[in-house]
């Protein structure tokens, strides 16, 4: 196997949805996934295997982002989970801190990948080439449901990232002051 791409690569094989990050998990890179793996759970999906073999952090907007698609599946029922594969320590210990271990099945029997011809590249995952800005609002939004996550999965979770909560939330009114929608 040759070097693998940064970004997130994903591909859907026997009902299971197979994403691998390479290189780091941001709050750049979260949205793709999330869209990807919100459509994959709308057209009936529950199986997923997350491989953070390559990946070499993963930031809080990013876990956020994970536990929510977590909670998203268990409203499927007890058959739907995320098997998180290949984890490194440093990785670990970040899901061991907030919680979220107890969400997610890690480094569980895990069906075999398929092979990396079935994987294709979310656009705009390698953080080091992304093409188009982000969107302030939409990452504002991410940020602000990721951290919520963060809280509901482990209310330890509520102080540690009390003041970002409230840095994103007064960012976005003030953007948006009297509520006014956003375009």
């Amino acid at each position: 196997m040759g070097e693998l791409s940064k970004g997130i690569s994903v591909g859907c094989v026997n009902n299971r949805v197979y994403a691998r990050v390479v290189g780091r998990g941001t709050f750049q890179n979260s949205q793709p996934l999330r869209q990807f793996a919100l459509e994959k759970i709308d057209q009936g999906q529950g199986q997923f295997i997350i491989d953070l073999g390559p990946c070499q952090g993963m930031d809080s907007t990013f876990l956020g982002m994970l536990a929510g698609i977590g909670l998203r599946l268990r409203q499927n029922g007890p058959t739907a989970s995320i098997h998180i594969v290949n984890i490194n320590a440093r990785n670990m210990d970040l899901l061991q801190t907030l919680g979220l271990d107890r969400l997610f099945l890690i480094n569980a029997d895990a069906p075999a990948f398929p092979s990396d011809a079935e994987y294709h590249q979310l656009p705009d995952t390698d953080i080091t080439q992304l093409k188009h800005p982000l969107n302030k609002d939409e990452t504002a939004d991410l940020m602000i449901e990721a951290h919520d996550n963060l809280a509901r999965i482990d209310q330890r979770n509520t102080p540690r990232f009390k003041e970002l909560a409230r840095f994103l939330r007064e960012t976005v009114e003030r953007r948006h002051p009297n509520g006014k929608e956003k375009k």
